[in-house]
């Protein structure tokens, strides 16, 4: 019975500590709308070397439900997940929080 509650256990996780998602607050310079994104960072960052260090690189087209403005935010993060440096075409970046697991 001990191979039948080992595979119904969850399995272990590699990345344990490091956040499932963060959430980004972003302004829209048309209207004001306040537009809130969750990014996976497993899925949804890539992995790339800038001035011979290792960042994370976020390329994420937004829009919310007032208008219809098209909107663009490039971020760029250390392997922390800590903000270093971005760029949102149309409005402007008004938070950056990590998620809760679940």
């Amino acid at each position: 019975m001990k191979w039948l509650r080992r595979w119904l256990a969850p399995p272990e996780r590699q990345d344990a500590g490091r956040p499932t998602a963060f959430l980004l607050d972003v302004r829209c310079g048309m209207c004001g709308e306040v537009i809130t994104v969750r990014v996976d960072p497993r899925y949804e960052l890539r992995q790339d070397l800038e001035d011979g260090q290792d960042v994370r690189i976020l390329d994420k087209d937004v829009m919310g439900s007032r208008c219809f403005a098209l909107l663009h935010v490039h971020a760029v993060m250390t392997p922390d997940l800590t903000l270093r440096a971005h760029e949102v075409s149309g409005g402007e970046l008004v938070g950056l929080r990590r998620a809760d697991a679940g």
